[in-house]
């Protein structure tokens, strides 16, 4: 484990042991007069060198429609039940695009531990990539309320792909957070485009912005680790095809559906994995796995090299010249911007807002630390799902 891994743990160990009783923290919150609410949840005070606010979060949510449930749950199975000796046989097809390696930046921070989708239920490139992600994500946790059957526009190209949307779709995973936004349905409006229907969060804008300045749909985030920007693979596959025909193609590793899509998935899995920082499924130490993260870090977009900010400067003596304590104050700047850049905050239903590095300047000696001397300390706000803290 690198210094740089193991500092975010102390944080992350810093935060279970400091954590205070609710009572407390909503005094804390009185007396601060911090108010930030979201769907009605209340607020979260905690304490990282500088003050933390953690508060609820919600999602714009559309009810679902109801679709022959039956007929559904026989391809949302089939997605879901696709073994691994079956993404084994299929492995890495060339037809299939790698995802993007990307670097996690303080503005990215807040959708760290997060997978982000982005589409619109009229897209057909995003009824290829669902179908990708389903299989993958699937590895990692289980999905509930998957009942939206859709189809994909019938004047673009490659039309009427049958798929379903993630509009109300539940997903649970002990290692991540899923956040699906489908932008627009299925139906168009007079005037043109399609109905908007779901909106991203703020956090989920920022790295949007930030690594798909295009504005490609579908467009998924690993987390800020690696992205897939439109379709991994070609959506003609899908063409003509029912649900239940796709279904029964993702099981058969010599269908041209489960090349694409299944082959999609493995590239899927292998970013995923990182991000299942302990008692990862057992996949993720496959062979193919492994081939597949190695193709991934020959990908473009490689992080920025951090050889002097992966070790924490070391403090000098209080008696040393003020030279040398400025030097001091300079490498730990850099050092934190690099650790609150990849901070992950550890309980998964929380989201973070905005995380910055604060200087702290004192003008007397405090702790050693001359006077005129910046520390630095890390500030993260958030937002929490209602009842979680």
């Amino acid at each position: 484990m690198s210094q740089l891994s193991q500092l975010s743990q102390v944080l992350i160990d810093e935060i279970s042991e400091r954590r205070p009783s609710v009572d407390e923290l909503r005094s804390r919150t009185r007396r601060r007069n911090v108010r930030r609410r979201s769907f009605g949840a209340g607020s979260l005070a905690l304490a990282i060198g500088v003050a933390i606010v953690v508060a609820s979060v919600g999602t714009t949510s559309i009810a679902p429609t109801s679709p022959n449930r039956a007929h559904l749950a026989s391809y949302f199975q089939a997605a879901v039940n696709v073994s691994n000796s079956t993404l084994e046989t299929v492995g890495l097809p060339t037809s299939v695009a790698v995802p993007t390696r990307v670097t996690p930046t303080l503005s990215t921070a807040g959708t760290n531990g997060v997978v982000s989708y982005v589409g619109a239920e009229y897209c057909p490139y995003c009824a290829l990539q669902r179908w990708g992600l389903l299989v993958a994500l699937s590895k990692f946790g289980t999905f509930t309320h998957l009942n939206r059957e859709i189809f994909s526009s019938s004047s673009d190209a490659y039309p009427r792909l049958a798929s379903w949307s993630f509009v109300g779709a539940k997903y649970t995973s002990k290692y991540f957070r899923f956040e699906p936004v489908e932008l627009t349905s299925d139906k168009p409006i007079s005037g043109g485009g399609y109905a908007p229907l779901e909106k991203m969060t703020d956090p989920q804008r920022i790295a949007y912005d930030k690594f798909n300045p295009q504005g490609e749909l579908p467009f998924v985030d690993f987390g800020n680790h690696f992205v897939a920007l439109g379709a991994s693979s070609s959506p003609s596959v899908l063409e003509g095809l029912s649900p239940s025909a796709i279904g029964q193609q993702l099981n058969d590793p010599k269908s041209a559906v489960a090349l694409e899509v299944d082959g999609s998935a493995n590239y899927f899995i292998a970013s995923l994995c990182p991000m299942a920082q302990t008692d990862a499924p057992a996949i993720c130490s496959s062979r193919l796995t492994l081939q597949a993260m190695k193709d991934l870090r020959r990908g473009e977009g490689s992080p920025q090299t951090m050889s002097d900010a992966t070790t924490a400067p070391v403090e000098p003596p209080t008696n040393a010249p003020l030279s040398v304590w400025r030097k001091w104050s300079a490498e730990e700047h850099k050092f934190l911007l690099a650790a609150a850049a990849n901070y992950r905050y550890p309980n998964s239903t929380c989201t973070i807002l905005k995380i910055s590095v604060t200087p702290n300047q004192s003008h007397k000696t405090v702790l050693g630390v001359p006077a005129g001397i910046t520390r630095w300390g890390i500030s993260i706000e958030g937002k929490c799902l209602p009842g979680q803290n």
